[in-house]
């Protein structure tokens, strides 16, 4: 099922899913991976006023004085744990961009980190993933509903780079630090990103295993148990990736 709403005078199309959002436990079914439903390259990004660690409101537009490389992240997903300190390098390296981070709902919550259910507990997993990871970057706070998140694709890590005019010049449902650099410099210098290979990452064990004991046995237990069927989703989604 399809629901289009107005936001900032635009019709923003987004498609419902048939679990909570905020689901308790994580299983496979949950996402389609072939079907990627948020906003695509040429696009122009849809503004949302959104919530900042210190509790202050702040507009993704508040970014776009600089091209911005909007990342999406939870602390229960091990593929944005794992790419917190190379994202701050290149942060490091590019200081032309902006880095945010969207902060959206629990990849795969535990009985430690739960599914959000208020935005206060979604405040406290976000400011926990800041201290956790050690990530520096601006982190928005998205609503509890996902309002945003559904918007910019609805997956775990998924990563846009929006031009100063709102034009989304890249977009890949997964991020990948090995690949994203070259992008970013072929960006800055007006040339064309078609060329470049661009593959999803790989969640490394030790990192899943520090987030996964960070948020709980629960986190653990049903990622593994659903770990067969997300590798085949992978496989089946392939390069649509």
């Amino acid at each position: 099922m399809e629901i289009t709403t107005e936001k900032d005078d635009k019709k923003v199309t987004t498609k419902t899913e048939s679990h909570p959002y905020n689901y308790p436990n994580f299983k496979a079914e949950f996402y389609q991976f072939h079907d990627f439903t948020g906003l695509e390259e040429g696009d122009q990004f849809v503004d949302f006023e959104l919530t900042t660690l210190q509790g202050e409101k702040a507009k993704i537009s508040d970014f776009l004085d600089k091209p911005l490389v909007f990342e999406m992240g939870s602390i229960s997903c091990p593929m944005y744990a794992g790419h917190v300190t190379p994202m701050q390098e290149i942060a490091r390296r590019h200081p032309e961009y902006n880095f945010v981070v969207l902060y959206v709902r629990e990849a795969h919550p535990g009985e430690k980190i739960t599914n959000h259910t208020t935005f206060e507990k979604k405040m406290y997993a976000a400011t926990e993933a800041s201290k956790f990871y050690d990530d520096h970057r601006t982190i928005l706070i998205d609503e509890v509903d996902g309002r945003a998140h559904k918007v910019y694709g609805a997956l775990p890590n998924t990563v846009y780079v929006i031009d100063t005019d709102g034009t989304i010049k890249f977009v890949k449902a997964w991020n990948n630090t090995d690949y994203l650099e070259p992008v970013l410099e072929h960006i800055t210098k007006g040339r064309s990103t078609n060329e470049l290979k661009f593959r999803p990452a790989k969640p490394g064990l030790i990192q899943s295993y520090k987030t996964f004991k960070k948020c709980g046995r629960v986190s653990l237990t049903d990622f593994l148990y659903h770990l067969p069927k997300l590798l085949w989703k992978h496989y089946k989604a392939g390069n649509l990736f």
